[in-house]
């Protein structure tokens, strides 16, 4: 009998969602069952063994975001389904191992195993029409730190723009890190998603960009369909940069035929703030764990917190936001 076995999300990203190789994680020998980590591609997926013939129905093949073909691996036919886009890298992974003990524990077949779970995963599903509200309020706080970066002319903002891409941090200006956070409340709450999120990369000063946004009332305002057109006008003059900016919004789960999605209005509360993340920000990280739980850290396979960081925040115009951001 085989036995299944599988990382954390943590773990997955870490060692086989490496940036520039294309990692596998087998889950069982029999049948064949492999999740990978594609870091050439940026994608995740998963490669289930099935019967020679099969074919994928339509509910699995239409989805937007998602990927299905049957190829040859190791002699095998199996059934690839994959993601390349970033904001679902976690969702996915979870719903790949869901999958995976529906066909070993349950014995399920691979596309009635595929086909339960997306009823279970909504968001996979979801994704096929237009974003979520807390996603696009997550995307457009990114955009108006792109516009106000490309506003400025600091540095070359889009290639600064890693959130797209998977990378750890939203954006990196030289060994400056940012880490957008958006919400639509009163005061700087935000939340905190898994222990790595606020761990600046080697080498590198990490700062949490705070963005507070509110009703448009009765000021005009801006949408996400706004702010896109909005920053594609500073990209029109060069072809490439702005073709570059659609494939980032593509895998952000933008999509231009959406837009009429995309009409709520807001307007920015206060000006964006940002804090320095180092020993004195109130963040949870595995070396704190460590500290409190000694060998039971290890247990810890997922965390997700909100964090104040009212009046810690320096906002634009003050010299010290004008520091961070310039160098």
């Amino acid at each position: 009998m085989s036995v299944l076995k599988y990382l954390s999300w943590e773990n997955f990203a870490s060692t086989v969602f490496v940036r520039g190789q294309q990692r596998v994680h087998r889950v069982t020998d029999s049948p064949s069952i492999e999740i990978f980590g594609d870091g050439v591609r940026n994608r995740i997926g998963i490669w289930l063994e099935v019967p020679v013939g099969t074919q994928i129905p339509q509910e699995i093949a239409s989805l937007a975001f998602i990927t299905a073909q049957t190829l040859i691996r190791n002699g095998l036919l199996v059934l690839e389904v994959a993601t390349a886009t970033p904001s679902l890298f976690r969702q996915f992974y979870h719903f790949a191992v869901a999958v995976a003990e529906r066909v070993i524990a349950e014995k399920n077949q691979p596309l009635e195993a595929i086909i339960l779970e997306l009823q279970c995963f909504t968001d996979l599903v979801e994704a096929k029409s237009f974003l979520g509200i807390e996603r696009q309020i997550g995307l457009l706080g990114e955009l108006v730190f792109l516009q106000y970066l490309l506003v400025n002319e600091v540095g070359d903002a889009l290639d600064a723009w890693l959130g797209p891409l998977g990378e750890p941090h939203d954006f990196r200006i030289k060994n400056r890190e940012f880490e957008v956070k958006t919400t639509v409340a009163t005061h700087r709450i935000h939340t905190i998603h898994g222990t790595e999120q606020l761990v600046p990369s080697d080498g590198c000063t990490l700062y949490l960009l705070s963005v507070l946004l509110g009703p448009a009332g009765t000021s005009d305002g801006f949408s996400l369909a706004d702010k896109v057109s909005q920053v594609s006008t500073y990209l029109t003059l060069t072809p490439r940069r702005l073709t570059q900016f659609e494939t980032a919004l593509g895998a952000s789960g933008y999509r231009e035929e959406d837009r009429v999605h995309y009409a709520r209005r807001f307007a920015l509360r206060r000006p964006i703030g940002l804090v320095r993340v180092d020993n004195s920000f109130p963040a949870i990280t595995r070396p704190t764990i460590q500290a409190a739980l000694g060998p039971l850290a290890s247990r810890i396979e997922a965390l997700q917190y909100d964090v104040n960081v009212e009046g810690l925040e320096h906002e634009d115009g003050t010299e010290e936001f004008t520091l961070a951001i310039m160098g």
